[in-house]
């Protein structure tokens, strides 16, 4: 076949030519991955998402931008918490590198998890359906929420407590 050059029969330039090619694309597919692997979190890497049990008291307070003081706290019961422990679980974000965000949700949720083992709470800030902030993880930098249906699972959770006893 005219043009064709088998594979053995390479030599010099040819042969490094298509080494190095290999090897670019080797290393940036390698780059890409780790990027990814940077950037992408799921659910699961939030620490002590796991250790979320009905014998857990969850408080998730619900307010609107810069009206703190008209918040409405809800208490979930066992049925709520294994709901918020699943959307948690199965939820994907993306790291933010910068340390500001800019959003148009006014929604704004802060979900308490207080385990009955002394540990630590796990606080977790929600803005809409946009952003969370884990405290003290993620070097204090939001994640973006990558669930579109976040929102409003959240507020379907706290919707059945309004609808069993009502707000706190």
């Amino acid at each position: 076949m005219p043009g064709f050059k088998p594979l053995l029969k390479w030599r010099g330039e040819d042969m490094r030519r298509t080494i190095l090619g290999w090897g670019g694309l080797a290393v940036a597919a390698l780059c890409a991955l780790l990027l990814y692997s940077f950037s992408h979190v799921s659910g699961r890497e939030i620490g002590s998402v796991m250790d979320i049990s009905d014998a857990c008291v969850v408080t998730v307070s619900r307010y609107e931008l810069g009206e703190w003081e008209k918040r409405t706290d809800y208490i979930l019961d066992a049925d709520q918490i294994q709901q918020l422990k699943t959307l948690l679980l199965e939820s994907s974000f993306t790291r933010e590198l910068a340390s500001v965000v800019w959003f148009r949700d006014r929604s704004q949720y802060d979900i308490r998890i207080e385990f009955g083992n002394g540990a630590d709470p796990l606080l977790i800030h929600c803005i809409g359906n946009e952003y969370i902030q884990v405290t003290n993880q993620f070097d204090g930098k939001h994640l973006t929420i990558n669930n579109k249906g976040w929102k409003a699972a959240l507020d379907g959770i706290i919707a059945q407590s309004a609808a069993s006893g009502g707000p706190t």
